[in-house]
């Protein structure tokens, strides 16, 4: 399973890299921290899960889903923000994103998440909703 993580802040590099190890050590970690370098990585393998900060001193993760929207169509896609705005949650669902993690984010929940994604395909951790699952 491939997981790429956008982002430009390293603390949430490094913890969603440090829950992915701990809850499935065969995936492979892809990391992004300039919309190029995500197009790169999503042009050169399929991506399964993508995490993607949402506001990025270089580009916000929104304006970069819905540009690039087609290569996100079968991405178990989740936005992750430092701030608990209703206008960015909402936007995410409607370009399909799958879940919603505040910042900062807590192990337990993001664990629980990823639980879910690799394993049962559900993305809401808590059984939510349902969802396609995230295949290899």
């Amino acid at each position: 399973m491939n997981i790429l993580i956008i982002a430009d802040d390293s603390s949430v590099i490094g913890t969603i890299t440090e829950a992915i190890s701990q809850c499935e050590p065969t995936c492979t970690i892809f990391e992004a921290s300039s919309p190029q370098e995500a197009l790169e990585w999503m042009s050169a393998a399929s991506m399964n899960i993508v995490f993607s900060e949402i506001h990025m001193s270089r580009m916000n993760g929104l304006a970069f889903l819905e540009a690039h929207q087609s290569l996100f169509a079968n991405v178990c896609w989740i936005a992750i923000s430092e701030f608990k705005s209703f206008y960015d949650i909402q936007k995410a669902i409607k370009l399909g994103g799958r879940d919603y993690l505040l910042k900062p984010m807590e192990e337990p929940i993001l664990h629980g998440l990823l639980e879910g994604l690799i394993h049962t395909g559900k993305p809401y951790w808590q059984g939510g909703y349902d969802c396609e699952p995230c295949s290899c």
